[in-house]
């Protein structure tokens, strides 16, 4: 349909200060369209960018009352592969209507907008220069409660809101937890276009489901989440050990089953990627290991003893600001080109298993040269994650294994063979045909039995009845209706 019409009411209810692109050949609009990955990318009717909390209500208010509804998406930082959206639709970009505060008091910040993680993780870190000090890591961590982090991941870039509603699997989750365990309240547009306060009082079910579940709820306008002081890192410094590790594939045996015994190993808060690549400058395929130690940054060199014995070509590491922990992944970051994480729970590590799926990658780059780029990769955490003392549409707490494999390729002809590689590297590391066995990472994918992504039944059929009371006509997609 061409809602071209519609569109100049709906520029007529916002605020001047409110720009509506509609011409695709527009540089703007060429840029905003952007997306971490180019998979299933489609052009808009429009993209609205609002830059307040009102213009968002209005456009979703005009959008659900057309006939037919307009449909649309949202966007922040433009890693969702769903942030995209036809010529029938579209796109309400939060990139002009951003913010945060932070309460130090309270510890929580109030995350408003598109703000993006790194973001989050700089103004929680700056927390402590409120205090008269100089810096926020130079300072005594153990005495300042007021020098603050959050359960935040691996992408600067990625939009802080979604990546906390979604669920959100942070570098630290045996201290924190998940990213949605995070969320204390929100302000949120309702599928009729209503704004309402989601609090433990003021709609309490709602708050159950967007803590896990909140990108099928609502546009959530704001959004206020705990954070963590710095010395519950274990050093008062507000730092964490990262380093790596990178070794031929012939001594991929003992790597692997060093590893075994490494991952569970719970007395040193060991924790990363172990992964088949091809890591710059030199593009050699390699294992490599992406490694954190949270605690005494001293002591890591004693938890990672076995690995050092393993006669790595690379091994360095070193202190490194929590706030800074995802500043060397800039180029994972940059958008463009097919790319997408396929990210599947684990109970287990098979060293046998992660072998067979470095023939896997190899097999894959020599058909499909273009995904070189592309990683096989398994995560760890060697203690378990913190589990919140409340119920949520979060069911991933027994996890402290995942599948998450990177996928980066240029040519579109290779995508199905890509994704069947990938398919086929996670049925290996499950191990199993036993489908009550399998975990989905909830905003891993959309496609699938959603009963993999939200356990239980009795938290599925409430997420489901939640869905039915809240969004009946999947305004925020048809994920938890029966249609």
């Amino acid at each position: 349909m061409d809602i071209t019409s519609q569109i100049a009411l709906l520029r007529a209810s916002l605020d001047l200060r409110c720009e509506i692109l509609t011409d695709p050949e527009n540089a703007v609009f060429r840029d905003l369209i952007k997306r971490w990955t180019d998979i299933d990318l489609q052009i808009p009717a429009a993209i609205v960018l609002p830059t307040s909390e009102v213009d968002c209500q209005k456009t979703v208010q005009w959008a659900v009352s057309q006939k037919p509804p307009v449909p649309f998406v949202t966007k922040s930082g433009g890693h969702s592969e769903w942030s995209t959206i036809g010529k029938n639709g579209i796109i309400i970009d939060l990139s002009r209507y951003s913010g945060i505060e932070v309460d130090a008091d309270s510890q929580t910040a109030t995350l408003t907008g598109s703000v993006l993680s790194k973001e989050v993780a700089v103004r929680l870190a700056e927390a402590g220069m409120f205090t008269g000090r100089k810096s926020a890591i130079l300072c005594s961590a153990s005495q300042d409660s007021n020098l603050m982090y959050a359960a935040l991941g691996n992408g600067n870039t990625v939009g802080a809101m979604g990546y906390f509603l979604g669920g959100g699997v942070p570098t630290t989750p045996s201290i924190t937890g998940f990213g949605s365990d995070q969320i204390v309240s929100a302000r949120m547009i309702t599928a009729q276009g209503d704004l309402v306060d989601v609090t433990e009082k003021q709609h309490p079910d709602l708050l159950y489901a967007i803590r896990g579940a909140g990108q099928f709820f609502g546009l959530v306008t704001q959004l206020v989440i705990r954070a963590h002081p710095l010395f519950a890192l274990g050093n008062n410094k507000g730092v964490i050990w990262a380093g790596a590790f990178i070794y031929s594939l012939d001594n991929a045996k003992e790597v692997c089953s060093v590893m075994k015994t490494l991952m569970d190993d719970s007395r040193y808060g060991t924790a990363g990627l172990m992964m088949v690549a091809a890591p710059p400058p030199t593009k050699k395929p390699s294992l490599v290991i992406a490694a954190r130690f949270t605690g005494d940054p001293k002591q890591a060199s004693e938890a990672y003893k076995p690995l050092y014995d393993c006669n790595p070509i690379v091994a360095n590491g070193g202190e490194v600001p929590i706030q800074n922990t995802s500043d060397n992944r800039q180029a994972i970051c940059a958008k463009g080109d097919f790319k997408r994480f396929g990210v599947v729970g684990l109970h287990r590590f098979e060293p046998d298993a992660f072998l067979e799926v470095i023939d896997l990658w190899k097999a894959m780059i020599a058909e499909c040269p273009d995904s070189i780029n592309s990683a096989f990769m398994f995560q760890w955490d060697s203690r378990p994650v913190k589990t919140p003392d409340f119920e949520s549409a979060m069911c991933l707490h027994d996890i402290r294994y995942w599948e998450n494999n990177l996928i980066w390729h240029t040519d579109p002809k290779n995508r199905a063979k890509i994704d069947e590689y990938n398919a086929k590297s996670i049925d290996i590391m499950r191990g199993t045909n036993d489908v009550t066995d399998f975990v989905d990472y909830q905003n891993g994918t959309r496609t699938g039995p959603i009963e993999k992504r939200y356990r239980g039944k009795e938290r599925l059929d409430r997420l489901k009845s939640l869905k039915k009371q809240w969004d009946p006509k999947g305004v925020f997609t048809a994920q938890l209706l029966d249609l």
